[in-house]
């Protein structure tokens, strides 16, 4: 994406929700930063957030430390103890603040994400999807403070003990981004990984007066994948952006531009194929379709959440591998089935197709 326009010069499945690990953590940060704790504000360390798993700085209960130091560790170390203690100390609760990141990616304009906790460890009805995390990364990128902070490859935080005999505990920590070591023009991100989200990450580059982010969720490869996009990117530039500020034209037949007649356009196929498709025995959208279980079951919740029946079955490939299908119906009608996958594509962001419920076991 370019990060001055806005303009996506390349996208594969942006809106689709998935696990985003922790690069939830970019949230995290902007809602403490933009709160009404001060940076040197002192933050005390509870026993439940010690109770996290790692990534973490190992902090104890009773421990305190600036809200600097926190969100040094949660950035650069990726700290899941420090995030819980941004969120109980800013919000009181960490449902509450899981609460605020999700407002504040509403009005960011990430309108397909939906935040549990402040670390990014699976959980149900915690998701993103790529095109948000870019605009959120965007975003936070805006604030001198955040931009600091995920520009900064080492550092030494400190936590102070609650004791009566005050003891300093320094912890040197260190970006995970290997792109501020590898890559020319690299101006920060933050990674993730979970088993369900697999790797993940969001960061930015300027070159030559260009600025442009990168979101990848779910890859197998992540610094390959990144240095891919963003060489493509910077490379094909000229090229890809030329057309970013042309509006949309309908598409046109025989010179003659096609307008829709009051009905809504359907989000899945042609008015033919709309025409031509019928079955006796209803109707089922498919909306994607994974390698991993994991990401298939975390887009059924995510549908589920939003009022469908949402079920997920595999299937044989000719390679021998499988793959697991994420379905959601079965509907009667043709309209019911249209109404539903529009209601998915706004809601959860991904678009559906629908196929005869017969041909469903195929």
């Amino acid at each position: 994406m370019d990060a001055t326009t806005g303009h996506i010069l390349y996208q594969r499945e942006p809106d689709l929700p998935l696990p985003p690990a922790s690069t939830t953590k970019i949230v995290t940060a902007i809602v403490a930063l933009e709160s009404d704790r001060r940076k040197n504000d002192l933050l005390s360390v509870t026993k439940s957030a010690t109770r996290v798993p790692s990534s973490k700085l190992y902090l104890r209960p009773g421990q305190v430390m600036t809200v600097r130091d926190l969100l040094y560790g949660v950035l650069l170390s990726s700290a899941n103890d420090a995030s819980l203690v941004l969120a109980e100390g800013i919000a009181g609760s960490v449902a509450r603040f899981a609460e605020m990141m999700t407002l504040k990616a509403r009005e960011i304009g990430a309108l397909n994400s939906h935040f549990k906790n402040p670390h990014g460890l699976t959980a149900p009805e915690h998701y993103s999807t790529a095109r948000d995390l870019a605009l959120i990364f965007n975003y936070g990128m805006k604030n001198p403070g955040f931009r600091e902070i995920v520009q900064t490859k080492t550092i030494s935080v400190s936590s102070v003990s609650g004791s009566k005999v005050k003891r300093v505990r320094h912890l040197p920590v260190r970006n995970h981004n290997r792109l501020l070591w590898t890559f020319d023009g690299a101006i920060g991100g933050k990674t993730g990984y979970t088993y369900a989200a697999q790797r993940t990450f969001v960061g930015g580059a300027s070159r030559n007066g260009v600025t442009l982010i990168v979101s990848i969720l779910g890859s197998r490869n992540l610094w390959r994948d990144t240095r891919r996009l963003l060489e493509y990117g910077f490379e094909n530039y000229p090229t890809l952006s030329i057309d970013s500020r042309k509006p949309e034209t309908p598409p046109a037949v025989d010179g003659h531009l096609i307008v829709s007649k009051g009905k809504p356009s359907s989000p899945l196929f042609s008015w033919e194929e709309e025409n031509r498709l019928s079955s006796s025995s209803g109707y089922l959208l498919q909306v994607a379709s994974f390698r991993e279980r994991d990401r298939a079951e975390a887009l059924q919740k995510s549908i589920l959440a939003a009022g469908h029946q949402a079920f997920v079955d595999s299937a044989p490939m000719a390679n021998g591998e499988t793959t697991y299908r994420v379905r959601v119906g079965p509907y009667p009608e043709l309209i019911e089935a249209q109404d539903a996958a529009r209601e998915i594509e706004r809601r959860i962001g991904f678009r559906p197709i629908i196929i005869p419920a017969e041909t469903a076991k195929k």
